[in-house]
């Protein structure tokens, strides 16, 4: 079953599962940049303690996963950061649109143009919809209200339906823009926005997994 994320407040500089915050990426790791020169912004930052435990991973313990995105107050760039099958824009999500780099515990640290307020996750409860359980050809599919909230496990919630091919990778969770501040809902360019975290099954230093947004 998926589990849902609620948010509440915390220290930017916490060492919890967060959207937000300051960065602890090591000073030896540049911070990422997209193939436009834009400093990508901070908006997810997980321990790896925490997904090797919620989601039976095995990945190093006391390292952190950062995600980050283009983000532009003024300019448009949902396309840059959106997926929903095409070959194009899986290839401008691997360019550098957006980044995840697994890494260890560095100094807290920012050198985007932007820091959204720290919202530690806070896992609520199991969803009565068992996601796994759907499938898009099943003739009941349309008469169903998929929940396209925060979550974590289990199955992504898609906005639009579509065969991603993303089989060497498995979902870790998604997130919604209008949970983030309200000042930053629209992080994904457009606040019903749902951002996308899929971590590779045989992960390595230049693929660690791929982050990207769906828009209805």
């Amino acid at each position: 079953m998926s589990v849902k994320i609620i948010f509440k407040g915390v220290e930017n500089k916490s060492i919890v599962p967060r959207i937000g915050g300051y960065s602890f990426l090591p000073k030896n790791i540049k911070w990422p940049l997209n193939p436009k020169g834009d400093k990508l912004t901070l908006v997810i930052s997980l321990p790896t303690d925490f997904l090797n435990k919620n989601l039976n991973l095995n990945l190093p313990n006391e390292h952190i996963l950062s995600v980050f995105t283009t983000y532009k107050r003024d300019d448009y760039f949902l396309d840059k950061i959106t997926f929903h099958g095409d070959k194009e824009e899986l290839e401008n999500i691997k360019q550098g649109f957006t980044r995840v780099l697994l890494h260890e515990v560095g100094e807290i640290r920012n050198e985007s143009d932007f820091l959204i307020p720290a919202q530690e996750f806070i896992l609520r409860e199991e969803l009565n919809l068992d996601i796994e359980e759907l499938d898009e050809e099943d003739e009941d599919y349309d008469d169903i209200e998929i929940y396209c909230g925060s979550l974590i496990g289990n199955k992504p919630s898609l906005l639009q339906i579509e065969n991603l091919g993303l089989d060497d990778y498995q979902f870790c969770l998604q997130i919604y823009g209008g949970d983030f501040p309200v000042e930053f809902q629209n992080i994904f360019s457009l606040s019903d926005s749902v951002g996308y975290l899929f971590l590779n099954k045989n992960y390595n230093q230049n693929d660690t997994g791929i982050f990207f947004t769906q828009s209805t």
